[in-house]
């Protein structure tokens, strides 16, 4: 009788939709719509056990992982230095200006990627503990060949006048014998920090303070001040080889360092904090003067994340003034004449007759005599009133106000250990919780994830 029922096809003999079975009937919708009430794990258990599938086990990995997986906010540099200088971006990097040779005309600076921290490091042992080399480390990680392929030197904008401007600070302390008690601050654009520095290196000794890597979507673009270095290095080098020490300290700021950042996915957050030696470290290497040196006369104030440790220069008896890199500049036609024709350079003032009035102008030192004079000009004879065409920076005084890099908010003090505010430098990474991997990067930090490596944990 089974045998016969097995062959005969299967067709409905009746439809029955009479009032006594409605109730089976809304039964079985209700079952149909309401939640499953077996848990999750029980129906899982039931799936393997009867089903014993390939289906059952992808259904398993697919709500393990959205059980697994968290969305969190990570540092940068840490994500960089973890998976890699362009994590979550494959692009390339941009140079608006570049070179195929350095500043000695030669492509050796190739042969030196790997050895940039090392040869940057300060002369000095003393300043060593307050030497940054973290971009230069960028180039050296085992993951960054890529970024070592891409690189470029970058020159100086035409003319070089960042690098002029430089020799004309330089030529300043070499007026006051280079005094040791006195420290520079360069807070300009990072190739043009790089630029000053090395028309310093003679008698500076350069401590570079750039304490992030490169992104091809990076808020600050620190592979054009990477760029910068290497097309410098050989004067940084010879520079190096010939300075007399001690030598007074110039430490080197990227000013890009605090750049607007909008939140874009086309925005990479490698901003970062300066990180300068504390007044004491300072008064223990004999400084009692500090000049900042932003852009502009425009810019007589210094960024927030100094303002704590200006203060506290101050609050140590340290004599803290500005000078915008704008007081040094070109003289004029009749100026350059009257020189017998010397080639065009940058002064303070704009003029070799009131170049080392900056002396007399901040207090400091007394210059054995003015440049281009026939005779040397005793320092008391020497006008107090500045030139007409520079600005106030010598009567600028620190003072405390709030920002974001307050101590009191970021919960660290001045100096080289002050931290990050919250959410400045740090991008969103999806993470598994169980393995550390991370499957995604979040180029900003509300825009969809990219892939991103998959480095252990």
């Amino acid at each position: 009788m089974t045998d016969v029922m097995a062959d005969r096809p299967f067709s409905r003999k009746a439809f029955l939709d009479e009032q006594a079975l409605i109730g089976a009937r809304w039964w079985q919708e209700s079952l149909r719509l309401a939640p499953d009430p077996v848990g999750r794990r029980h129906a899982l258990k039931a799936l393997l056990l009867v089903g014993g599938s390939a289906a059952a086990f992808g259904l398993i990995a697919t709500l393990s992982r959205s059980d697994d997986h968290v969305d969190i906010s990570m540092d940068a540099l840490a994500l960089q230095r973890r998976e890699g200088w362009n994590v979550g971006q494959q692009a390339a990097l941009r140079f608006p200006l570049s070179s195929e040779v350095d500043a000695a005309g030669s492509k050796a600076w190739a042969d030196g990627l790997t050895t940039l921290a090392a040869d940057m490091a300060p002369q000095q042992p003393a300043l060593a503990p307050f030497y940054v080399p973290t971009l230069f480390q960028s180039l050296g990680a085992p993951s960054s060949a890529s970024l070592r392929a891409a690189m470029r030197p970058v020159p100086p904008v035409a003319g070089n006048a960042d690098g002029l401007r430089g020799e004309a600070i330089l030529s300043l302390f070499k007026a006051v014998e280079m005094p040791t008690d006195t420290a520079v601050i360069l807070d300009l654009y990072g190739p043009s920090s790089v630029a000053v520095a090395a028309g310093m290196a003679a008698g500076f000794d350069p401590v570079f303070t750039f304490d992030n890597w490169p992104h091809p979507l990076g808020v600050v673009p620190s592979h054009l001040t990477l760029g910068a270095v290497l097309y410098q290095r050989p004067l940084f080098l010879k520079a190096r080889a010939e300075r007399r020490a001690p030598a007074p300290p110039v430490f080197v700021l990227d000013r890009r360092r605090l750049a607007h950042y909008t939140d874009e996915d086309s925005q990479f957050d490698n901003r970062y904090v300066a990180k300068l030696p504390t007044a004491g470290n300072l008064r223990s290497l004999g400084v009692r003067h500090v000049l900042y040196v932003p852009p502009t006369g425009s810019d007589l104030r210094e960024l927030d994340d100094l303002n704590d440790d200006f203060v506290a220069f101050a609050d140590a008896g340290l004599d803290v003034k500005i000078m915008p890199l704008t007081d040094l500049d070109r003289p004029s036609t009749g100026a350059t004449a009257a020189t017998g024709g010397a080639p065009a350079t940058h002064y303070y003032g704009g003029s070799p007759h009131t170049h080392l009035l900056f002396w007399s102008t901040y207090g400091w030192h007394a210059p054995r005599a003015l440049p281009q004079g026939p005779a040397p000009v005793r320092p008391a004879l020497i006008p107090v009133r500045p030139p007409a065409n520079v600005s106030s920076g010598a009567m600028y005084r620190p003072a405390p106000r709030a920002t974001i890099f307050s101590a009191r908010r970021t919960g660290g003090g001045p100096g080289i250990g002050k931290q990050k505010p919250s959410g400045f430098g740090v991008v969103s990474v999806r993470t598994s919780k169980s393995t550390g991997r991370i499957s995604g990067v979040r180029t900003g930090r509300t825009g969809s994830f990219g892939r991103a490596g998959s480095s252990g944990g």
